[in-house]
């Protein structure tokens, strides 16, 4: 879906006011305490916070992460083509004496949000345009912020109905595309389905009941590099 410059701008605008408020954030202990991002993993997302300071249209999100859906033109100029949003509410991350919950609850409403509108994209876009022979496929926008996170380039799909066939030709001449499966029945369906779909598709499963993201808080960082031979 091709963007307005009006609705480009209103993005842009609106990813800047919430990446000025993740600092000191309730998304910021969210991220750093629970989800062990890095501050460098955090600027390169341009990740945000939709506090006290709201553009007019975003009003429901108050209370999440802003996950703006980055892209670079050949001149180097920046766009956001969508943000998505995350919900780190206190009653819905965390237990009653204030830690945070391993089973969200989320009531009402799924944990990522999308504008009204939007349509399914690829996350991180821009790890395409590096100059790397692999490339790894995640289930989600923080599975893509930890595995960047490590080392490893990588992009975010929104689950399995997220992958749409146009995708595949993105993917063309890679040498491994590895596709990265949660430890469950959804996220190795998920993985089997985008992993056939590409001649050079590998299925890595991070084991049973663990995505990447709980791989590196629990095991590290080489845990997840070895995951796919590094």
């Amino acid at each position: 879906m091709r963007l307005s410059e009006e609705r480009k701008s209103l993005l842009l605008g609106a990813a800047k006011t919430f990446h000025d408020q993740f600092g000191g954030s309730p998304a910021e202990e969210y991220l750093v305490s629970h989800r062990c991002l890095d501050t460098e993993a955090i600027d390169k997302f341009r990740l945000g916070y939709v506090g006290d300071s709201v553009p007019s249209g975003f009003e429901q999100y108050k209370g999440t992460i802003a996950v703006p859906y980055l892209r670079r033109s050949a001149l180097g100029n920046w766009s956001v083509m969508s943000i998505r949003f995350r919900c780190v509410r206190p009653e819905c991350v965390k237990n009653a004496d204030g830690t945070f919950r391993d089973d969200e609850v989320h009531v009402g409403h799924g944990k990522m949000q999308s504008m009204a509108g939007d349509t399914h994209r690829i996350y991180n876009t821009l790890a395409i345009q590096e100059n790397a022979d692999e490339i790894a496929v995640c289930e989600g926008e923080p599975d893509t912020w930890t595995t960047v996170q490590c080392g490893l380039p990588a992009v975010g799909i929104q689950g399995v109905n997220g992958w749409k066939p146009h995708f595949d030709k993105l993917f063309v001449g890679y040498k491994r595309v590895w596709v990265l499966a949660d430890g469950d029945d959804a996220g190795l369906e998920f993985a089997e389905h985008i992993a056939n779909r590409m001649p050079t598709g590998l299925v890595v499963p991070m084991g049973a009941g663990l995505d990447v993201n709980k791989t590196y808080k629990t095991l590290g960082r080489e845990a997840v590099l070895n995951k796919v031979g590094k």
